[in-house]
Formats: C-alpha cells, sequence, structure tokens
C-alpha cells in the first residue's frame, strides 16, 4: 500500500510541475540594419527548437550537443532554417518590390554572439547583405499566417538602434519605418493599463511594449503552483501519520 501511494504522489507531482519545468516558447528574431550609403543588412535567427512537433517542450541545442553533429547533420539544419523562415516572415517594401532574401546561416548563440562555452545555447543566425533598392521609401515585416510562434521586429539605423520593436502574431504586420527619416511612419499605440477601455485593447494590434514579453506563459504558473503545494503537504502529513 505504501509503494502505490508513493507512486501515485510523484505521479501527480510531476504532472502538476511539468507545465512550471516547461520550455518559453521560441520567437523569430527578425534585425534589420540600414547604413549610410545605403548599404541593408537582414538578420534572422532561428532556434533549432522551432523544427520539433512541440518546441514549447522541445530541449535547447547547446555548444556541447553541436559539437557531436555530423557535417550533413549541420547542413540539414541550415536548409531546415532557410525553408522556415520563408514560410514564417515577409519582407515588405514600399512602393512594393519582390524581395527574395538569400540568407547564409551559420551557428552562433543569441543575437549573433559567437558560441563559446559549452553550455550556450545554439540558434541559427541567417545573415543577407544587399543595398537598398532604388526609390524604396519604406520597410516592414509581416508574420505570416502559416507561422505559428512570434517575430520580433527590430531595426537599427545609422549606427543606432531603435528604440521601437514589436511583437508579432501569426497574421499581423509590423509599422512602416520610413527609410528617408528612419522613424515610424506612425505613431505607437497607447500603453494598456488598468484605465483602458476593453474596446480599445482589443483593437490594438501587434504588441508594441518592451514588457509584452515578460507576460507571456504565465497561465500556468499559480494552478501548477498550487498543486504542487498541496501535494507536499499531503505527503507530510502521511508521514506524520505513521510516524
Amino acid at each position: 500500500m505504501k509503494s502505490r501511494v508513493s507512486t501515485l504522489l510523484y505521479g501527480l507531482f510531476w504532472a502538476c510541475a511539468a507545465p512550471c519545468l516547461a520550455h518559453p516558447l521560441p520567437d523569430v528574431p527578425v534585425r534589420a540594419d540600414f547604413a549610410q550609403d545605403g548599404g541593408w543588412t537582414l538578420q534572422v535567427e532561428v532556434d533549432p527548437r522551432c523544427f520539433e512537433e512541440d518546441p514549447n517542450v522541445a530541449l535547447s541545442v547547446t555548444n556541447a550537443d553541436l559539437a557531436l553533429f555530423t557535417a550533413e547533420r549541420k547542413e540539414q539544419l541550415k536548409t531546415a532554417a532557410r525553408d522556415y523562415v520563408k514560410r514564417v516572415v515577409e519582407i515588405v517594401l514600399d512602393p512594393a518590390a519582390p524581395v527574395n532574401p538569400e540568407f547564409v546561416f551559420g551557428f552562433t548563440t543569441h543575437e549573433n554572439a559567437p558560441l563559446k562555452t559549452p553550455e550556450d545555447v545554439v540558434v541559427l543566425t541567417g545573415t543577407w547583405k544587399t543595398k537598398v533598392p532604388a526609390g524604396t521609401t519604406g520597410y516592414s515585416i509581416k508574420a505570416l499566417q502559416t507561422g505559428e510562434l512570434s517575430v520580433l521586429y527590430h531595426n537599427t539605423a545609422l549606427g543606432k538602434k531603435l528604440d521601437r520593436f514589436q511583437i508579432l502574431f501569426p497574421g499581423e504586420s509590423s509599422y512602416v519605418l520610413d527609410l528617408k527619416t528612419f522613424t515610424p511612419r506612425t505613431a505607437a499605440p497607447p500603453p494598456i493599463t488598468a484605465d483602458t477601455p476593453q474596446d480599445n485593447a482589443e483593437a490594438l494590434p501587434a504588441m508594441d511594449c518592451p514588457m509584452c514579453e515578460a507576460v507571456s506563459g504565465g497561465g500556468y504558473l499559480l494552478p501548477a503552483v498550487a498543486s504542487v503545494a498541496g501535494i507536499v503537504f499531503l505527503v507530510t502529513w502521511l508521514r506524520k501519520k505513521r510516524a
């Protein structure tokens, strides 16, 4: 009987604690850098977990893991990243013009930083360097409906990283960056506060604030903590009873 109770308690513990231990969903950052001479560098970051059936529970690839990959496996990941980007994000120029980035992928950690320690998380960073087409006045991106993860919109112009960025969910478009002034053509939406009317909050487009990322995935936290606390209390009570 004691063995059955212990097995049941352990099972309940891990069932309730699993959501707390899940990895946060990876994002797909898209970074554009515009130079004074018209040079344009486009960079996209793809976490290998994006290729898994459930990225939320897939383990991150570390630098130690990467050292064990064959050359063939590494090339497969680069090909998968190229195909994945085409399904997730679209580059939009104003006036409308076709854009087919030819990304060259390499293995880095986040924000294109070099891999150093065995524990560093590995991502695939694709880079495309080109010139802004003549007559182009605006740049934006769209998170495609075929994607399942959020896309992050970052811009740097004339060597300065722009403060404003966006978190785009599938089907959403970013603000248009004016390539003459290097400022957004539209103002940022007002921040959501306790006094914001519900209808206005629902009408807001893509998340446009640095704090938005901090609230993702919070729905599991309180129920899981409460469940784990209850199990701990039950275990303690049973031990006292047997004593």
